[in-house]
């Protein structure tokens, strides 16, 4: 009835892999788990023989393709009418972590579900990562549920195979934000979604320049989205900024003095990891010089 889908880049699953098969095995339902190598030069051999070993499906791509051409391939080449996508970097923080995927599919009642993810209690004050998704992203399901569509997130999510082919038969923005377009398009379909208590933490912390990168991506994604394919974000923070500050006529005031303290930004952040205020601040630089630059 499901499928686990697993796209990994340069990730050791091997961890992961193993903790689904011994819930798959305790509940006894037919569930297969695919992981494709996205080009992958790491991890290769462990992953491959993790997969072998526990009875997956093993797939690669010889080079990178992207997040999202990866997970189609992904979800093509499943046998479930729904599917799970698990980021490479997750595990399962319940042992009823498929149990709880697998009643809610036979529920019926909701086209997605989302289960949400924390972080370990690790203490790392200055890793920027860590921070913000305690800070931002971990959320029990009652507060997520209050508007589902707006923490939607790969990295741990299960949705109807038919419904994600065809929200993203035409995407083709390789770009790292994505979950922005499916919160969107769900949004604007009035599918059902609900957010489940069913967590995964999320291993994966990457150094601070490169959660700045992302960062970077993600506003980017942002505007090509709105600009381009003319999808409703209102729920974005960024978006209603950036209308308030043009409805003041004051975008080009506050780019200008957020491009002149961005260096001393960027460099705190990368140093202590913080203070949170000013990955907002960064955020909405960003955001209006690609509006700026798409003008």
């Amino acid at each position: 009835m499901i499928s686990i889908c697993i796209p990994t880049y340069n990730t050791d699953c091997t961890r992961l892999l193993k903790s689904l098969r011994k819930q798959i095995d305790e509940i006894k339902y037919a569930i297969d788990v695919l992981l494709l190598e996205d080009g992958s030069c790491k991890f290769t051999q462990e992953n491959e023989d993790c997969c072998k070993q526990n009875g997956f499906i093993y797939l690669s791509n010889k080079t990178n393709r992207g997040r999202v051409e990866s997970r189609m391939k992904l979800a093509k080449n499943s046998k479930a009418p729904w599917i799970v996508f698990l980021d490479a970097d997750m595990l399962p923080a319940t042992e009823k972590f498929t149990l709880i995927y697998y009643s809610a599919a036979s529920s019926k009642s909701h086209d997605v579900f989302i289960g949400g993810h924390r972080y370990e209690n690790k203490l790392n004050m200055f890793n920027l990562r860590l921070r913000y998704g305690k800070a931002r992203e971990e959320a029990t399901c009652e507060n997520r549920n209050k508007d589902p569509f707006k923490n939607i997130f790969f990295g741990n999510m299960m949705i109807k195979k038919e419904i994600f082919l065809s929200i993203f038969s035409t995407y083709t923005n390789p770009s790292y934000g994505e979950d922005h377009f499916l919160s969107a398009m769900l949004r604007a379909k009035k599918l059902r979604v609900l957010h489940l208590d069913n967590n995964t933490f999320h291993l994966g912390l990457e150094k601070n320049y490169q959660f700045l990168k992302k960062t970077e991506e993600a506003t980017k994604t942002i505007t090509q989205i709105h600009d381009n394919m003319r999808v409703n974000l209102e729920y974005s923070k960024l978006l209603r900024y950036y209308v308030f500050l043009k409805r003041l006529h004051l975008k080009k005031t506050v780019y200008f003095i957020l491009r002149i303290l961005i260096p001393v930004m960027r460099k705190t952040l990368v140093w202590f990891g913080g203070p949170l205020l000013f990955i907002d601040f960064y955020r909405l630089h960003y955001f209006l010089k690609h509006k700026k630059d798409g003008d």
